[in-house]
C-alpha cells in the first residue's frame, strides 16, 4: 500500500518520536498525521522500504501523559522539498494501550 492509495481517514498528530529499526538504529523523527492502518513521519534520511520497525512517542491526552508504541513495516520514504523525508510506516502490530490512545486521537476530527 502507497500513501497515494491510503483508504482510513488520517489526523494530524505533531509529536517527536522513534524510529528503531531491527537492528536497533535509532532515528529521531516527527510525527505527521495518523491513522487507524499507519503514521506518517518526518525523517531526515531517506529509510530504506520494507524494514521493520517500532514507532514510540509521548502524546497527553487531558491531564495524562501516555507513551504509545507501534510495530510496523516502512511502506514509503519520498524526498521532500521541506521536510527533508517523508515516511510511512503501516501498523502491523500496536499494544492495547497504544490503540486505545491512537482512537482517541482519531475521534479528535470529529470534533
Amino acid at each position: 500500500m502507497t500513501h497515494k492509495a491510503r483508504t482510513n481517514r488520517r489526523q494530524t498528530v505533531s509529536h517527536p518520536a522513534t524510529l528503531t529499526m531491527t537492528d536497533e538504529t535509532r532515528h529521531e523523527v516527527h510525527t505527521l498525521d495518523l491513522s487507524h492502518g499507519g503514521i506518517s513521519l518526518q525523517t531526515d534520511s531517506q529509510i530504506r522500504l520494507a524494514q521493520y520497525c517500532a514507532v514510540s512517542f509521548k502524546v497527553q491526552l487531558g491531564d495524562t501523559d501516555h507513551k504509545v508504541l507501534a510495530m510496523g513495516q516502512v511502506v514509503y520514504s519520498d524526498p521532500d522539498a521541506e521536510l527533508g523525508f517523508k515516511t510511512g510506516v503501516q501498523f502491523l502490530r500496536i499494544d492495547d494501550d497504544s490503540r486505545a490512545v491512537f482512537q482517541q486521537l482519531l475521534q479528535e476530527s470529529k470534533i
